[in-house]
C-alpha cells in the first residue's frame, strides 16, 4: 500500500509536490520576522556584455519585462524598509546603472544600515560624466535621514576589459579619480575573479599611481597617495551563464564554492547563506535571525539559496511577514534555512549524481539550488525527506488525509534509498 503510494507520487512529482506543501503545517509559529542580505536588481540589461556573465546580460531583452516601473520600486523600498533588513545590495539581473533614477531613490529613502552598490562601471567613459554622476550619488545619499554606509564596488576584470562594449582601464580610473577629488559620504570598492589576481589589481593600482596591500586571501586594498584606501574584492570564477561557453582553463586558478565559502560555515558543512549578511570586503558572511531575499527585475522575489525554484512570489501580492509565511510552508526552505545549502548538495548527489554534478560544475552559489532542484522529480524527493526528517522531530504535522501520510510517518524508513530506486527507474525509461 505504502510502495503503491509512493511509486503513485512520482507520476505526478509536482503536482504531489504541491499536495504535500498544502497538508504540511509547522508547529512552530517563530518565523524570521527581519531581513538579512536584501538583494535588488533593477535590470536584466547590460551595456557591457561580458563573455562571462552569470545572468548572460546584454542589451537583449529575454523576458517580457526586464525592469521594475516607478510604482514597482516604490512598492519595493516599502518592502524593503518593512523587512528591516541589514543590508541592501543594489547588482544584477544587468547594470544597474541603466535605472540610475532608481539608484538615487534607493539611496535616499532606503533604511538599511548598510548599501552597496554594484556597477561595470562603463558610465566612466568621460571624466565629466563619472564627476557628475558621483555627485549625484552624493547628494541623493545626504537626503537619507537613516544614514546608511555605503560603498560603490565596481566589477573589474579581464572580461570587463575586454568586453564587446568593454571598459577600460582609464574609465575606472576616471570614477576613482572623481571619487577622491570629491570625497563623497559613500565608499569606492572594486570586486575581481580569483583568476585575475595579480593581474587587474596590479594593472588600476598603476593607473592610479597606488600601492597594493594584502587583506586576506580574496581581499587586497589600493592604498593611494592621499592615504585613502580602496578595496578590492577576489571571488570565485563562476561557471555558468555565458560563462558555460567558454574554453576551458578560463578558471584553473579558481577555488571551488566548497572551498571559498568554507571559512563561512558555521558547522562541519552547515552554510546558510539564506540568512547571512554578505560582507566579503570584512571577510565574513555572518548569521543572522533574519533571512536573505532577492527581488528581481520583473519583480518576482524569493529567499535567496531558501527557495526551490518552483516558489516565486510577485512584489505588492504579500506583506514581508506574509511572504516568509509562505516560504515556509514548504520544507525545503527549513532545510536550505537550518541546515544549509550542503544539506541540500548531499540529498541531491544521492538522488541524481548527474544533476549534481552539472550543478556543482558551475561553481556558483547564487544559481545553485535552482540549478540542484531544477527536475521535477527530484524536487519531490528532497521535499519528501524534508518532510520525514521534520514530522519525526515533532517539528510539523500532515494532514492525516494525505495519501504519503503513512509513508512520511515512518521515521526508520530509508526513503532516501526508495527515491533514488524511483528516479532511477524514471530516467531510464526516458
Amino acid at each position: 500500500m505504502s510502495e503503491t503510494a509512493l511509486e503513485a507520487a512520482f507520476v505526478t512529482p509536482q503536482s504531489t509536490r504541491e499536495s504535500l506543501i498544502g497538508a504540511f503545517k509547522p508547529r512552530s509559529s517563530e518565523l524570521p520576522t527581519t531581513g538579512s542580505s536584501f538583494f535588488i536588481h533593477l535590470s536584466e540589461l547590460c551595456p557591457v556584455a561580458c563573455l562571462h556573465c552569470m545572468y548572460s546580460s546584454d542589451l537583449q531583452r529575454k523576458s517580457a519585462k526586464d525592469s521594475l516601473s516607478r510604482d514597482e520600486l516604490t512598492k519595493a523600498i516599502d518592502f524593503i524598509n518593512e523587512s528591516r533588513s541589514q543590508k541592501l545590495n543594489i547588482t544584477g539581473g544587468g547594470e544597474p546603472f541603466l535605472k540610475f533614477n532608481s539608484i538615487l531613490r534607493l539611496l535616499a529613502e532606503v533604511t538599511t544600515p548598510k548599501i552597496d552598490v554594484v556597477s561595470a562601471g562603463y558610465w566612466g567613459k568621460e571624466p565629466t560624466r563619472a564627476n557628475t554622476l558621483i555627485r549625484r550619488l552624493d547628494a541623493a545619499l545626504a537626503d537619507n535621514p537613516a544614514g546608511p554606509e555605503v560603498i560603490l564596488r565596481l566589477s573589474l576584470d579581464r572580461y570587463h576589459l575586454e568586453a564587446p562594449r568593454p571598459v577600460r582601464l582609464e574609465h575606472y580610473g576616471n570614477v576613482a579619480r572623481a571619487w577622491a577629488e570629491q570625497r563623497p559620504g559613500f565608499g569606492l570598492g572594486f570586486r575581481s575573479i580569483e583568476p585575475d589576481w595579480d593581474i587587474v589589481d596590479r594593472q588600476i593600482a598603476e593607473e592610479l599611481g597606488a600601492r597594493l596591500v594584502d587583506v586576506n586571501d580574496w581581499n587586497r586594498k589600493l592604498v593611494l597617495p592621499d592615504g585613502r584606501e580602496i578595496p578590492i574584492t577576489f571571488n570565485v570564477f563562476r561557471r555558468s551563464g555565458k560563462a558555460s561557453e567558454l574554453a576551458e582553463g578560463h578558471h584553473d586558478t579558481s577555488r571551488s564554492i566548497h572551498e571559498y565559502y568554507g571559512p563561512f560555515e558555521t558547522g562541519s558543512r552547515r552554510l546558510s547563506l539564506a540568512t547571512t549578511v554578505n560582507d566579503a570586503i570584512r571577510g565574513s558572511y555572518a548569521a543572522s535571525s533574519g533571512v536573505a531575499v532577492t527581488l528581481n527585475s520583473d519583480g518576482t522575489f524569493w529567499i535567496f539559496c531558501g527557495t526551490a525554484p518552483d516558489r516565486r512570489l510577485l512584489l505588492g501580492q504579500e506583506s514581508f511577514a506574509e511572504a516568509v509565511a509562505t516560504f515556509f510552508q514548504d520544507p525545503i526552505t527549513h532545510l536550505l534555512v537550518e541546515e544549509g545549502v550542503w544539506s541540500l548538495s548531499d540529498l541531491v548527489i544521492e538522488l541524481d549524481k548527474e544533476a549534481h554534478a552539472a550543478a556543482m560544475a558551475k561553481n556558483d552559489v547564487a544559481s545553485l539550488v535552482e540549478d540542484l532542484l531544477d527536475a521535477e522529480d527530484v524536487r519531490l524527493a528532497v521535499t519528501l525527506v524534508a518532510t520525514q526528517k521534520l514530522l519525526a522531530d515533532d517539528r510539523a504535522t500532515l494532514d492525516g488525509s494525505h495519501p504519503l501520510g503513512a509513508v512520511l510517518a515512518a521515521p526508520d524508513r530509508d526513503l532516501l534509498a526508495e527515491c533514488r530506486t524511483l528516479i532511477a527507474e524514471r530516467r531510464a525509461r526516458r
